[in-house]
C-alpha cells in the first residue's frame, strides 16, 4: 500500500531494537498514525473533506453506486480506522485495498483485499488516463469506480500498490476516497491528481452493473463492519447508517 508517508528513522530503529530483543509486535501500522485525532487534523477535515461530503449529500440520489460511496464516507466519519495491514474487524487497522474490499462487501460484492490483484477486479474502464496531473476521459467515470495506482517492487517490476474509490465530480473537481494522510482517521478524500497520484496512475476498474446507477432498485446492505476493538480514541459517538439520513 503506497501512502504519502514514510516511517521515521527513529521509530524504525526502535522497532528493530524491540525485534532484536525478542518482543512480539502485532500489526504496527507503517506510517505510525496517531491514535487520537489532533486539533489540526480535525480542522483539516472541516476545511477539506466536509464541504465535499456536504455537497455529495445535498445532491444524493439513492442508487447502489451512491450507497457504496456513502458507506465509504461513513467509514471515514465513524469507522475510526487506523492504517495498518491487519483485519479491520478484529484489530481496527485497515489498508487501502482492505478498505475498498470492505466497502463493497457490505453490499454483497466479494473482491480481493490485495492491491496487487486489482487488475483482475471487475472490468477496465477504457479511455481514462492521467498526464501532468490532468485526468483525461473523466466523462467515462461513474461513482464507485476503483482507481488503481502502480508502485515498483524491489525487483524493479511494477504492480498495483494503491487503490481508492471514485466519488464523482463535486464542486468542479474529481474526488476519490481512500487511505490518505493528514486526516483525523486513515481515510480521506483526494482532490488532485498532481504529484505521486498522477505520476503513478494505473487504471480504473468497474465492478458495478448498469442497474447500480438507477434509482428505485432494491439495495442489499449487510451493514458496516464494527471492529471488536478500536485502536483510535473515538472523537464522536458512532451513529449507525440506519440512523442517518441516506445512511451516511
Amino acid at each position: 500500500m503506497k501512502q504519502r508517508i514514510t516511517l521515521g528513522k527513529r521509530l524504525l530503529s526502535a522497532l528493530l531494537t524491540i525485534c532484536l530483543m525478542g518482543a512480539v509486535i502485532i500489526a504496527v501500522p507503517p506510517q505510525a498514525q496517531a491514535l487520537s485525532a489532533s486539533s489540526t487534523s480535525l480542522a483539516n477535515y472541516r476545511r477539506d473533506e466536509k464541504p465535499i461530503v456536504d455537497a455529495f449529500r445535498s445532491s444524493y440520489k439513492k442508487t447502489l453506486a451512491n450507497s457504496i460511496v456513502g458507506r465509504a464516507i461513513w467509514y471515514m466519519e465513524y469507522g475510526f480506522i487506523v492504517y495498518g495491514h491487519s483485519k479491520y474487524a478484529t484489530s481496527g487497522y485497515c489498508d487501502c485495498s482492505q478498505f475498498v474490499s470492505m466497502v463493497y462487501k457490505d453490499f454483497g460484492y466479494s473482491i480481493t483485499s490485495a492491491s496487487r490483484n486489482y487488475n483482475t477486479v471487475g472490468r477496465a474502464v477504457t479511455g481514462v488516463s492521467c498526464r501532468n496531473g490532468v485526468l483525461y476521459g473523466a466523462d467515462k467515470l461513474r461513482p464507485g469506480d476503483i482507481f488503481t495506482f502502480w508502485t515498483t517492487a524491489n525487483t524493479g517490476k511494477r504492480h498495483i500498490g494503491h487503490v481508492a474509490i471514485y466519488i464523482g465530480k463535486i464542486n468542479g473537481k474529481h474526488r476519490i476516497i481512500g487511505t490518505l494522510k493528514g486526516n483525523p482517521t486513515a481515510i480521506g478524500i483526494l482532490s488532485s491528481m498532481s504529484g505521486w497520484y498522477g505520476d503513478h496512475f494505473n487504471s480504473v476498474r468497474r465492478v458495478l452493473p448498469d442497474s447500480a446507477y438507477q434509482t428505485g432498485r432494491t439495495i442489499k446492505d449487510k451493514g458496516p463492519v464494527i471492529p471488536s476493538r478500536y485502536r483510535m480514541t473515538k472523537f464522536t459517538r458512532v451513529i449507525m447508517p440506519r440512523n442517518l439520513t441516506n445512511g451516511f
